[in-house]
């Protein structure tokens, strides 16, 4: 996502986007080798994600394995770039940016780095205090939102080197589309293709391109409560007084995302304690922007993600900040910024649906509620949304580079 919004923004140059680990860093892999280039150490990790382990993704992100390769990775690193010949480089993966600027000043290139999380301890792993680090013209660490609101939380940690490099306000890469608007047609358009009925609020459940069995929890939750409980939840308006919850399954040519759409789907037909709300099940898709971008989609329920907290945070859209019993180290960040800035609630799924957790999840999506209400008639400002990724890039690369390359 991170890489194709920088892509968008940056449609004059000639980018060539290049999946680090699977191109120059492939023969590191050590699965991949002894699989016969079967399977990729990426294809374990998407696993893992699919059915949230992540006590063992959190284990196997504290090995740092880059530290203990590092001439290595500088080789191939150095070898692959100077192939290409390119004028800068860019970068929006972490762990290895400070391998990567040591490679770009051994072949005296500009180095920006693309942070997409907004704790970025990870983008800066590598360097040391008593590093000397280039100035601004050749290096530098975009820093999502402004100093006031994102400083004293994630920049007292860092390398005390880096916060020099540091360029605060810049924006999160969001895909273009979270920055457009869409015509009442493009719309119309949505709620026909998702049956959207003119009584019903949306909420919309996506747990990332691998899903995972969260959304049927969530479903669950909202079927089994009282009509009471709805109405606390949607509030006084006469109009909208049910909802839908629109369950993103994504590739259905994987067995398991096929099995939990009909599975979703068959909770319809089960026995209720409201006749307020409907699942609908479905694949993924690509117009989240589309979606999201609708008056009567109240709330998403998602995995705190840079990418997806990010892009509704452009959106000015409330957030259930789906969090399991052990978070994601590398996600914290995004969920303690949402909820600090009052962008959404964090909510945690227990073994068992009792009445504490209804209640709590009740409470959860009625705030959402309001707050989506209180953004809309702007008495809830998001000063985050206004912060123009495209100038500040551009700017950047301009900058970096002679005017003769650019």
């Amino acid at each position: 996502m991170a890489s194709q919004g920088i892509l968008e923004r940056l449609s004059d140059c000639n980018v060539q986007v290049v999946d680090v680990y699977g191109e120059p860093l492939s023969s590191l892999d050590l699965l991949w080798a002894i699989s016969s280039k079967k399977w990729r150490s990426e294809d374990i990790f998407n696993q893992l994600m699919k059915k949230e382990q992540n006590q063992l993704l959190n284990w196997m992100s504290k090995l740092r394995f880059t530290a203990l390769q590092k001439q290595k990775i500088e080789l191939l690193l150095s070898e692959y770039i100077s192939k290409s010949s390119p004028d800068m480089v860019i970068s929006c993966i972490s762990m290895i940016n400070s391998m990567l600027l040591d490679v770009a000043n051994q072949l005296n290139l500009p180095f920006l780095v693309i942070t997409t999380d907004i704790d970025i301890s990870d983008f800066c792993y590598g360097f040391l205090n008593h590093d000397q680090l280039v100035g601004k013209d050749r290096f530098r660490i975009s820093v999502p939102f402004s100093k006031t609101t994102w400083g004293p939380e994630y920049s007292n940690h860092l390398p005390k080197c880096v916060k020099s490099s540091l360029q605060y306000s810049f924006a999160y890469p969001t895909r273009f589309a979270f920055s457009q608007t869409f015509d009442e047609s493009t719309l119309n358009r949505l709620r026909e293709e998702y049956q959207i009925q003119q009584d019903e609020n949306v909420i919309l459940v996506m747990m990332g391109g691998n899903t995972s069995q969260a959304p049927l929890y969530y479903a669950k939750l909202l079927l089994g409560m009282s009509e009471n409980e709805i109405r606390e939840i949607v509030g006084s308006d006469p109009q909208r007084t049910k909802i839908r919850l629109i369950c993103l399954c994504g590739d259905l040519s994987q067995k398991m995302n096929r099995t939990l759409m009909l599975q979703l789907d068959a909770l319809n037909q089960s026995v209720k304690l409201n006749k307020s709300v409907t699942i609908h099940a479905c694949p993924g898709t690509p117009h989240i922007a589309q979606l999201v971008s609708l008056p009567e989609m109240k709330a998403v329920i998602s995995k705190p993600g840079g990418s997806t907290v990010n892009e509704m945070i452009k959106k000015k859209m409330p957030m259930v900040y789906h969090v399991s019993t052990v978070p994601l180290e590398w996600e914290k960040g995004n969920l303690t910024y949402g909820v600090s800035r009052g962008l959404g609630k964090a909510f945690q799924l227990e073994k068992e649906i009792d009445d504490k957790v209804r209640t709590s999840f009740v409470k959860t999506l009625a705030f959402l509620f309001v707050l989506h209400t209180e953004i809309q008639e702007g008495r809830k400002i998001v000063p985050e949304a206004s912060f123009d990724f495209t100038i500040n890039l551009r700017s950047a690369v301009r900058e970096m580079l002679s005017s003769s390359h650019y």
